[in-house]
């Protein structure tokens, strides 16, 4: 197994600078991610439905936004559109500084909205330009590493300053959002002057931008043969995740008294740990598996972690925090294999000339699932003390499960499991007599002819 220093010596000076980025958002947005409803509400003093409304508006802004970016992505050259994501999400962020009346809370909503909802896409268009399968799936697994540890550093830093007894509660949060606002434009301008300087060969495509693409529109996307029903399988596994993470898990497990306060925290602090050590100790491993078949164990592993919650909500003590925090850990690995390898199984399907729309649908289908994550806990934990939930997210994870399945039927070997750096070599010196003739981008290729004639290809 490489060590996480030898994986990033791997990396090209573009994969590097995007993942420094990516650390510089993500600590600026820990820093905030707590507070924004004790901000407007206790801080700023707002009756109680503002910050909620304020959030759905966020929420909404963000998938409308993330279409748009995808489009522009499409059209425009990265260092065009990257810089104007960064600044809109930048301005946002800082709009909340001075949100102090119904009206500006719900502007720094709409603007916010706007602009977030392009940064995930862009981070991951420039990855998909990676020179190899194996860096892009590589730098995928360390981007969503580097999001969890840089986010929980700025939660704790966040903590920190918003508790210190220095100054008004109203300045520290200023302080916070005007920090969070600072790192977008420091990511921004990053990017704008170091792409041209790191990019090379790729720096050429990169400047010439949407002249050598031909136009496409979402219904290509979705129509494209695998991507439709990858999306939807994402926003499944978003649901059974991230959207019960804060919502349905914690609710299932205090509502019968199973866990208190101190559990549930400890239970957010694991996810974290867990998330950022797997993708440390498996990033490299899995290189070497099919993808479908990680894409199978995720759903596997996240149907034994709701068991597990299950259990324990059904205890109390030690019992109930040793199986809620066992089936947490569980939940913590599933996102870590599930996410990075599904992100760069889609960038590698996707055709150039919709890149940038993919990776904004991959957006609003993680976005889909985390907002429908709480209104189906909503729904379903008040039904016979929450097994009402328990019974449909398991069933999600069994959905997550058959789709991979029959995805590994469907899915060339060479998209399923890339070729290693090392096999490249090799298949470059197979005579030319024995390539085919007209190569299909996700077909296998010509080694592995054998192996693929066992896969029905749709």
């Amino acid at each position: 197994m490489a060590s996480p220093l030898a994986t990033l010596r791997e990396f090209s000076p573009r994969t590097r600078v995007v993942l420094s980025v990516n650390a510089l958002n993500s600590f600026g947005g820990g820093l905030v991610l707590p507070f924004l409803w004790i901000y407007l509400s206790e801080v700023r003093g707002l009756p109680a439905w503002v910050p909620a409304v304020t959030l759905a508006v966020q929420a909404a802004t963000a998938v409308v936004g993330g279409l748009l970016w995808g489009s522009l992505l499409d059209r425009f050259p990265p260092r065009t559109t990257v810089p104007v994501v960064m600044a809109v999400a930048g301005i946002g962020t800082a709009l909340y500084a001075q949100a102090t009346g119904v009206y500006t809370a719900l502007a720094a909503a709409l603007v916010y909205g706007f602009g977030i909802s392009g940064v995930g896409t862009v981070l991951r268009y420039l990855y998909a330009g990676a020179a190899s399968a194996r860096e892009r799936s590589l730098a995928y697994s360390a981007d969503y590493a580097v999001f969890n540890a840089m986010t929980g550093l700025g939660v704790l830093v966040g903590g920190l300053v918003a508790s210190m007894d220095v100054g008004s509660r109203a300045i520290r949060f200023t302080v916070l959002y005007l920090a969070d606002g600072a790192t977008f434009l420091l990511a921004g301008t990053a990017l704008f002057w170091l792409l041209p300087k790191v990019v090379k060969a790729a720096g050429k495509k990169d400047e010439e931008g949407a002249a050598g693409k031909r136009r496409a529109g979402y219904r290509e996307v979705l129509t494209q043969r695998h991507i439709g029903v990858l999306l939807g399988a994402l926003a499944i596994c978003s649901l059974v995740s991230y959207g019960q993470f804060r919502s349905g898990l914690p609710g299932y497990l205090t509502q019968g008294g199973a866990l208190g306060p101190e559990g549930i925290s400890g239970a957010f602090a694991v996810n974290i740990l867990v998330a950022v050590g797997a993708q440390v100790l498996l990033a490299d491993r899995i290189q070497r598996i099919r993808r479908s078949t990680v894409f199978a164990v995720s759903g596997a592993v996240w149907a034994v972690a709701w068991a597990l919650v299950l259990a324990a909500g059904l205890r109390h003590g030690g019992s109930a925090l040793a199986l809620a925090m066992a089936g947490v850990v569980l939940l913590s690995v599933g996102e870590a294999l599930v996410f990075p390898v599904v992100t760069s199984l889609l960038n590698d399907l996707a055709a150039e000339h919709i890149r940038g729309r993919v990776n904004a649908l991959l957006s609003v289908a993680v976005s889909t699932g985390s907002v429908a994550g709480p209104a189906l806990a909503g729904a379903l934990l008040p039904w016979a003390d929450g097994l009402g939930l328990m019974a449909a997210l398991l069933a999600g994870c069994l959905a997550v499960v058959a789709v991979a399945v029959r995805l590994r039927t469907v899915l060339g070997l060479r998209v399923d499991l890339p070729m290693p750096e090392e096999r490249a070599s090799e298949a470059a010196d197979v005579p030319a007599a024995a390539a085919p003739s007209a190569p299909d981008p996700i077909a296998a290729a010509p080694h592995e002819a054998a192996a693929e004639s066992a896969t029905a290809s749709v």
